[in-house]
């Protein structure tokens, strides 16, 4: 018994510890506000919060109608935390920088159609796209 409460206790901080790796976004923000932030680490805070959660939806065979209403969101979020990227924190940066981000943009938009086709393959195809890039993007210039 005292094993168990130590592992579920030990599993409760784990999960605390990772959930709180990357800060919350200071507000919520609307597209448009996104293009305007003056701040990359504040715009990974943005992706990050409206991204992480739906990574979990990779390989799924079907989605609700509020799935795919919330990956459309998803997905045009992601193209304007992109056009703010490529627009105004790529310049001083490798090319390499650019690239994923206008990447990103372009895997954003295959999730938004998927969401608007209701194509639960093509939706989990471009969230699968969309992790892969940030992941070696983060590898490369965090």
């Amino acid at each position: 018994m005292r094993f168990r409460i130590l592992a579920f206790s030990a599993a409760v901080l784990v999960v605390a510890a990772v959930s709180g790796c990357v800060p919350k976004p200071k507000q919520a923000y609307s597209n448009d506000q996104i293009k305007q932030l003056e701040s990359l680490e504040e715009l990974m805070r943005v992706q990050a919060e409206a991204a992480d959660p739906q990574f979990g939806r990779i390989g799924q065979a079907s989605f609700t109608e509020a799935e795919y209403a919330n990956l459309g969101v998803l997905g045009q979020k992601l193209q304007a935390t992109s056009e703010a990227i490529t627009s105004r924190f790529s310049q001083n940066r490798p090319p390499s920088f650019s690239s994923y981000a206008k990447r990103l943009g372009e895997q954003a938009g295959e999730l938004f159609t998927a969401s608007q086709a209701k194509d639960a393959a093509k939706a989990s195809a471009a969230l699968a796209g969309i992790r892969e890039t940030c992941k070696t993007c983060h590898k490369e210039h965090r």
